[in-house]
């Protein structure tokens, strides 16, 4: 399965320790997906994860 977040901002993510209440997502992708990434989408861009199928349920 692959997930994608669209956004129209031009910085490219990384992951980094969360300061309050923001810079949680990249850190959690990073721990649980198989793979990540970004690419351009123009104006914009894709943050992508992918999981391989576990087998449960």
């Amino acid at each position: 399965m692959t997930v994608e977040v669209h956004d129209s901002g031009e910085a490219v993510p990384a992951v980094r320790q969360p300061r309050g209440e923001s810079g949680r997502g990249l850190p959690l992708v990073d721990a649980v997906a198989d793979r990540w990434g970004v690419r351009d989408r123009g104006p914009g861009k894709v943050v992508w994860c992918s999981f391989t199928k576990s087998g449960r349920g």
